[in-house]
């Protein structure tokens, strides 16, 4: 991927819009869809759901947690009040498996997460936010905590339960993106990317997005200016490719124009993406604007001419304006020949210039003054 020159302060069209794609948290979804959190989608409070102490039933060491869509049962002890908050940057072991198969999911040491960004399943958040460093437990997860009716294909079932271990680590200090390294960045931004590409592939729009949206705080930041280090653009060119990605989610959200919104971003630099280029024709041609779709299609045959799916699409784009064309010209009725069209035109240019010339002369010479 080619970038144009440029200096080490980026000043594109990162306009307020874009600035609140990226950073706004707190708004209704259903303005800017980008601006929506899943802690909100999923729970109306902001808070974790009430802990139902057991242990005055059972002897073992069991907690309910949110109407038992997780069981939590502690295998050991942890360092007391030491629990992390929502945003603290932990790290974790886990291992997860399908609870009626004995096969491993996901295997992962010495994780690090930010809780609450939907870097792990939501049934893992939420009991880690009950845990202390140092605590190791088992989580019985379900469904609706877990992978939903979704599974995931060969390797968890429709509405399966699952069976976590998890133990938390450490608490790590807060550090804000800008304060880290460049490759810091790269890191931690590539590692959310790839976790919301994992959302979209199990179907989980709003949670990819939300992860997006953390991804893009790490490559560049939310400000109206992006800064580099000019002696490297792999920061902007992961910025730009999580655009590309969150207009994808966008467009199968049907939420068009925010999706417009990133294209336009991403072509700003690249105007020679692909992928943006024929997502943008997409964009046009379900909002109704069909000629401008197709000018976005034709550019994308010249930026690949060998694609089939384009020129196929394209192929019925220009047919359906050749209809409307033909139905446009029935609604204005039988055309005349061309000689009868400048007769008409010429009379009624002479006609106009006899009465302008008549309304001149009564102004400028009153007839009563040929009377005196």
């Amino acid at each position: 991927m080619e970038l144009e020159s440029m200096d080490n302060i980026i000043q594109p069209i990162e306009t307020s819009k874009v600035s609140a794609l990226i950073n706004a948290e707190q708004d209704d979804f259903s303005e800017l869809p980008i601006n929506h959190t899943i802690e909100s989608e999923r729970n109306t409070k902001d808070e974790i759901p009430q802990l139902i102490d057991e242990n005055e039933i059972n002897e073992e060491p069991y907690e309910n947690i949110g109407n038992c869509f997780v069981i939590k049962k502690i295998i050991k002890h942890g360092i007391p009040d030491m629990c992390p908050e929502r945003y603290d940057d932990i790290i974790i072991n886990l291992v997860g498996r399908q609870d009626e198969k004995d096969y491993i999911i996901e295997d992962e040491k010495k994780l690090l997460i930010t809780l609450g960004d939907c870097e792990v399943l939501e049934g893992v958040d939420i009991a880690l936010h009950l845990m202390n460093v140092g605590e190791i437990a088992e989580l019985e997860i379900a469904s609706q905590l877990g992978y939903l009716d979704l599974g995931i294909e060969s390797m968890v079932s429709s509405g399966a339960k699952l069976r976590y271990t998890v133990e938390l680590i450490s608490i790590k200090p807060k550090i804000l993106p800008e304060n880290l390294s460049l490759n810091e960045r790269l890191r931690i931004g590539r590692k959310k990317k790839a976790r919301g590409n994992w959302w979209y592939s199990c179907n989980e729009y709003k949670m990819a997005l939300n992860v997006y949206r953390k991804a893009l705080q790490y490559f560049g930041g939310p400000e109206d200016q992006v800064v580099l280090d000019i002696r490297n653009n792999e920061i902007l060119i992961e910025r730009i490719k999580v655009f590309n990605k969150m207009a994808h989610v966008y467009i199968k959200m049907n939420n068009l124009s925010v999706a417009l919104l990133a294209l336009n971003y991403v072509l700003y630099f690249e105007p020679m993406n692909e992928k943006a280029t024929i997502r943008k024709g997409k964009v046009l041609l379900l909002k109704g604007q069909i000629m401008e779709a197709a000018l976005e299609l034709k550019k994308a045959l010249e930026i690949n001419p060998n694609n089939v799916i384009v020129q196929n699409i394209l192929r019925k784009v220009e047919s359906k304006l050749v209809k409307e064309r033909k139905l446009f010209k029935n609604m204005l009725g039988p055309i005349v020949n061309n000689k009868s069209n400048t007769f008409i035109i010429s009379g009624l240019i002479a006609g106009l210039a006899v009465i302008c010339g008549y309304c001149y002369f009564k102004n400028n010479f009153p007839f009563t003054k040929l009377n005196t």
